[in-house]
C-alpha cells in the first residue's frame, strides 16, 4: 500500500492512459506494473495499474478521466477496481454507473466513486 489512507486501484490501463490519469491526479497517484499473468493466461503485457490515494481532488480527477472515456451519455459503465484499506486488506469492487438525464457523465462517475465501500469515510477523514 502507498499510504495509511484508503487507496483506489484502477487496473488494466494502457501505459499512455495510466500516465494521463496519474498526471491529472498528481502526487496522490502512482503507476504500478500489472501483476504477472497466470500460467496459461493471455493479455496485454503493457498494461498498468494506477493506485490513487483517496482525496476529494483525486476522485474528481478520476471522475473526469472516466467521464472523458465514456462513449455515450446513455452508456452504462462497469469496471473492476481494487480498494486497499489502511489495515492492509485489498478487496475488489465493481464500479457501475449510468448518467441520468440532465446529469453529466463526470458527475455520475463521481457519485459512483463516492459510493464505493469506505470511500465516503476516507473523504471525511481527508478533510481533517
Amino acid at each position: 500500500m502507498i499510504d495509511d489512507r484508503l487507496v483506489l486501484r484502477l487496473g488494466g490501463l494502457r501505459s499512455s492512459d495510466a500516465r494521463e490519469l496519474a498526471d491529472s491526479v498528481g502526487a496522490a497517484a502512482t503507476i504500478l506494473r500489472e501483476e504477472s499473468l497466470p500460467v496459461g493466461g493471455y493479455g496485454d503485457l503493457g498494461t498498468r495499474t494506477v493506485a490513487v490515494i483517496v482525496t476529494a481532488r483525486a476522485l474528481r480527477a478520476v471522475a473526469r478521466y472516466l467521464g472523458a472515456r465514456q462513449r455515450s451519455h446513455d452508456e452504462t459503465v462497469s469496471l473492476l477496481v481494487e480498494i486497499d484499506d489502511p489495515e492492509g486488506t485489498r478487496r475488489k469492487e465493481t464500479l457501475t454507473y449510468t448518467a441520468a438525464p440532465g446529469q453529466s457523465t463526470v458527475a455520475a462517475a463521481a457519485a459512483a466513486l463516492r459510493a464505493l465501500p469506505g470511500v465516503g469515510e476516507a473523504l471525511e477523514r481527508s478533510l481533517w
